[in-house]
């Protein structure tokens, strides 16, 4: 070993490389699918109340910002919407976005289920 000191090392880098690269390959196959787990899920729950749709929804699309208490976030606090707003306004700002809020983050029915969840909570 004395004219190839570097040998034993070269040999350990490339044997750990290549088990590296065969457990990936072996966990990529093995792993649960993730990609479609959350749209399954969404699709599968079926709401008979429209407070609760729009709970679900505000939860999952809205809470990041407006907080999970409707006033506990980095927006406009949603928990005193009743008087200011009417569920079209709401709606409106859903889909149309307002400020810093991106359009889009619910429609259609869940749009009209989150404003109906905003103007049941309101204080």
């Amino acid at each position: 070993m004395r004219g190839k000191p570097l040998y034993p090392f070269a040999v350990t880098a490339v044997l750990g490389i290549g088990l590296i690269i065969i457990l990936s390959f072996y966990g990529l196959n093995t792993g649960p699918d993730m990609a479609g787990d959350d749209e399954a899920d969404d699709s599968e729950q079926q709401f008979d109340d429209p407070i609760e749709l729009g709970e679900h929804v505000y939860l999952q699309n809205c809470s990041a910002c407006h907080g999970q208490n409707l006033n506990d976030g980095s927006a406009p606090a949603l928990n005193a919407l009743e008087g200011k707003y009417t569920a079209e306004d709401i709606v409106h700002i859903i889909n149309e976005g307002q400020g810093a809020m991106p359009a889009g983050m619910a429609s259609g029915a869940e749009a009209d289920a989150v404003a109906e969840y905003l103007l049941s909570v309101s204080e």
